[in-house]
């Protein structure tokens, strides 16, 4: 029955009258919120997600890969490079914050007509970074001229980690992919419904919900300078440790 209370405090109502119902006997709300937590119930977000549908055993294959490129990658062996877009407007990630008692910081509530795509690599191990912001989608043509740029700056075998999205699999990227090779420059695609397993989505999630402030977000201009900013400064003033 306990399990039950989970479906969230907006049912607990509904949720303490048929304890009463049932047992007969009554019970205030502060006694059944405290009997949560003895059995270690907390209040707190529900997050979406996509991992029931992923293979499984794939995911913990390429895991086991994705240590060994990493280990390969800390003897200077090779170069492992995460790949990936994120999407930012002036509807702002930020939920949550401390806030003087009495009062509420108001966040704009705003229709972007600009959707801001960073496109980025990352090497975590280097701290490196090179973010390439479009004020539209990502194309495949973009990640063209991404990974081209990069097979140029290569000097060693360099491998780099995306996910499955059309744009990274479109036939202009297929085309290229002998001429990166001869390079030394790899492409290696994480399993489906493993975002996860791409580091770099942690570095959006850092920019999204800590490092990008409500100020930021009072207009088109803001929003562009601040993402500018962190993008030249990551590695110096912003950092992230991935040990």
């Amino acid at each position: 029955m306990i399990q039950k209370a989970c479906l969230g405090i907006q049912r607990i109502k509904v949720f303490l009258q048929e304890v009463i119902t049932s047992t007969g006997k009554s019970c205030h709300i502060q006694t059944l919120k405290g009997i949560f937590k003895r059995h270690r119930l907390v209040w707190k977000r529900y997050r979406k997600s996509l991992k029931p549908e992923r293979d499984e055993v794939l995911f913990e294959f390429f895991k086991s890969e994705l240590s060994y490129l990493e280990q390969q990658a800390k003897q200077g062996i090779i170069d492992l490079i995460f790949m990936d877009e994120s999407g930012f407007n002036l509807n702002p990630n930020v939920p949550y914050g401390w806030q003087p008692i009495g009062q509420q910081i108001l966040l704009p509530a705003k229709r972007s007509s600009t959707n801001w795509t960073v496109l980025g690599t990352l090497n975590i191990h280097s701290q490196s970074f090179y973010g390439y912001m479009m004020p539209e989608a990502c194309t495949a043509k973009t990640v063209v001229e991404v990974l081209s740029n990069l097979s140029e700056r290569i000097n060693k075998k360099t491998i780099v980690i995306l996910d499955n999205a059309p744009v990274h699999k479109a036939k202009i990227v297929k085309e290229k992919l002998v001429e990166w090779r001869k390079k030394g420059l790899y492409l290696q695609f994480i399993p489906a419904y493993s975002p996860e397993l791409n580091k770099i989505e942690i570095l959006w999630r850092q920019m999204k919900y800590y490092w990008l402030e409500p100020n930021d977000y009072q207009s088109q201009n803001t929003l562009y300078q601040k993402i500018i900013e962190i993008l030249q400064n990551y590695g110096s003033k912003y950092s992230i440790s991935f040990s």
